[in-house]
């Protein structure tokens, strides 16, 4: 009886083993479905040295950080250095006041001397980035350039830390003629319609096809390629196309950014940002531009 006990008993243990084992595969099977899948995110364009130090430093720098913080201030209260490097000079803006020094260069180190300051008074913030300001100039000992696509970064340095981050973007790649390829998601069917931007001058010239608008391009160095059409003024002349001109002059008009287009290099794309139906600040393209090939 005992043995008939013991012989179930290894059948029915037998049996089982199979159960057991779909058991554990189900087990397993559900815990690597829990398991994330890590994706790859696109990474961020990582600045490229500049070895041709003197040649790029000359020229106006927009100051976006602070020993490590952000510098958010107006149009009007921007920090920023403008290097003269034949003079060995160096002017700007501290955000209240303006300042003058004389620099040298030598590899990756730079020194500033002999540097003064206007004496107005500004608010409690702008008064504690100028401080902030002046006392990293101050400490500064090295220097670094680089550049990510059309934007070229300045580092000043003591010797462990970045103390002044500066930006400078080059819009060269706006300047010139174009023709009008894209209105707000419309193509644009009359091909002669033109704009020619002159970046150096800060000027715009349109032909829209009717009339002959000039405006003025406002570049706005605290935003990142940011760029604006004002003042657009007309010959007020009445043709049959004149609604894509005026749908042009809005767009140009609500303009607050420009950049190259990923899809095709000799076109530009200008473009404002608003809030999109999840809530979200969103890019939205306003105008299309092509490069005119005469």
């Amino acid at each position: 009886m005992i043995k008939k006990l013991v012989v179930l008993a290894l059948v029915t243990a037998i049996l089982a083993c199979p159960d057991m084992a779909q058991a554990q595969r189900k087990k397993k099977t559900k815990y690597d479905e829990r398991v994330p899948v890590i994706v790859d995110e696109p990474k961020e364009e990582q600045g490229k040295p500049i070895t041709n130090l003197m040649t790029q430093l000359n020229g106006e720098w927009n100051v976006i950080e602070i020993k490590g913080e952000d510098v958010n201030v107006s149009r009007s209260h921007r920090v920023f250095l403008n290097f003269d490097v034949k003079n060995g000079i160096v002017y700007g803006n501290t955000g209240v006041n303006t300042l003058n020094a004389s620099f040298s260069v030598d590899g990756d180190k730079i020194d500033f001397d002999d540097l003064i300051t206007s004496k107005k008074d500004g608010s409690y913030t702008q008064q504690g980035v100028e401080r902030n300001f002046l006392d990293a100039l101050d400490d500064v000992k090295n220097i670094s350039l680089s550049q990510a696509g059309a934007t070229e970064y300045m580092e000043l340095k003591n010797k462990r830390n970045v103390l002044v981050k500066l930006r400078r973007q080059n819009l060269d790649f706006i300047n010139g003629p174009w023709m009008v390829k894209v209105i707000n998601g419309v193509y644009v069917i009359d091909r002669q319609i033109r704009l020619v931007n002159d970046v150096q001058m800060q000027t715009v010239h349109i032909n829209s096809g009717c009339n002959i608008v000039s405006g003025v391009i406002s570049i706005d160095p605290s935003k990142e390629f940011g760029v604006e059409y004002e003042d657009l003024r007309s010959s007020h002349m009445q043709c049959p196309n004149i609604d894509t001109e005026t749908r042009l002059l809005i767009a140009l008009e609500e303009t607050l950014f420009c950049r190259k287009s990923q899809d095709n290099t000799d076109e530009v794309e200008l473009f404002t940002r608003e809030i999109d139906e999840t809530g979200k600040l969103a890019d939205k393209v306003l105008v299309v531009l092509e490069r005119a090939k005469f």
